[in-house]
């Protein structure tokens, strides 16, 4: 009689011990992960529609660059989510921080996001199975009053949480958001339009500025002219850290030659708010996505009017790509 081990068990234990040993991996690199970088004094979440535009990634960058910043989560917003949220956690992994945690927004049609194949297939215990809204929900309610939240794509998620949670919603200390035309458009001298991340979901937009947490805007005035040049890009690129690898890989499959930096303004001017000049303005969204300036109403926004680019963009390069 045969008493020898049957292969199919060796085979189990061995895909045991496998599953053990990577479970074993992405608990000391979190663990070494959290020991190497001490909470920032702003707890912040980023709402993103990364994959799409390159400035998104952009952002994260600036984010991840900011000591002062603690990212307590990521949500994704607009078309495949969940495709955006692979991407997110990749850049997150590859830059020495496994423990953020990423939830997807809900899916909607289809948009172009040729970045996110770079994460195509890409796991990672991150990302969670919460929807975006109850994500932002649970981590508002574990610190009420404390966290800024930071929408650099349309509104929709954040939307959702003042619908669905209408009292969370008011435990937000700050929303700080790129959107919105208020003097000028795109394009230099030009009138105001609907912006992009306004325009793809108006009646989210309504309710974000309707809901009375104070909010920081950063508009097309004060965005539009921030260009990342070929020697600035030369600069980002040649550095060679896994983030900066990062946003060049996504960078050529984002396929155009000039990057504005829409989105890295406004975690820019939160952390430094002499980088733009503001005005305190009410602002109404109507439903073509323009934002208009309502006079004789109590401010709702600060609005950011105007920036200097080389102030800015020296501002952004010293912490992403320092010298």
């Amino acid at each position: 009689m045969d008493f020898g081990i049957c292969p199919v068990a060796l085979e189990g234990r061995t895909s045991l011990r496998k599953i053990l040993l990577f479970l074993g991996i992405i608990f000391l690199v979190t663990q070494l992960s959290a020991m190497a970088r001490p909470a920032g004094t702003i707890p912040i979440l980023l709402d993103t529609d990364i994959g799409t535009d390159i400035d998104d990634a952009f952002a994260l960058a600036l984010i991840l660059r900011s000591p002062e910043l603690q990212l307590l989560g990521v949500t994704t917003v607009s078309g495949d989510t969940q495709a955006r949220a692979r991407l997110a956690a990749k850049m997150l992994w590859d830059a020495g921080w496994p423990a953020v945690q990423v939830a997807a927004g809900e899916l909607g049609k289809p948009l172009p996001i040729e970045q996110c194949r770079w994460a195509d297939g890409f796991l990672s215990p991150a990302l969670t199975l919460q929807s975006a809204v109850e994500f932002l929900r649970d981590q508002i309610e574990s610190r009420p009053g404390e966290i800024i939240l930071i929408p650099i794509g349309p509104l929709t998620n954040v939307a959702g949480l003042f619908r669905d949670y209408p009292e969370t919603g008011k435990k937000i200390k700050r929303i700080v958001l790129m959107g919105g035309s208020v003097m000028r458009g795109y394009a230099p001298n030009s009138a105001p339009e609907a912006e992009y991340n306004i325009a793809q979901d108006p009646a989210a937009a309504q309710v974000v500025f309707k809901s009375g947490v104070p909010i920081l805007m950063a508009p097309l005035d004060a965005t539009a002219m921030l260009e990342l040049d070929a020697e600035a890009r030369h600069r980002v690129f040649t550095q060679l850290t896994p983030l900066t690898n990062d946003l060049t890989i996504l960078y050529h499959l984002w396929n155009r030659p000039t990057p504005i930096l829409f989105d890295p303004m406004a975690v820019a001017i939160l952390l430094d708010p002499n980088l733009g000049e503001t005005k305190p303005l009410h602002i109404e969204v109507d439903d073509k996505g323009f934002t208009r300036v309502v006079e004789g109403k109590a401010p709702n926004a600060t609005v950011a009017l105007k920036t200097d680019p080389k102030k800015f963009l020296d501002f952004y390069l010293k912490r992403v790509a320092p010298m």
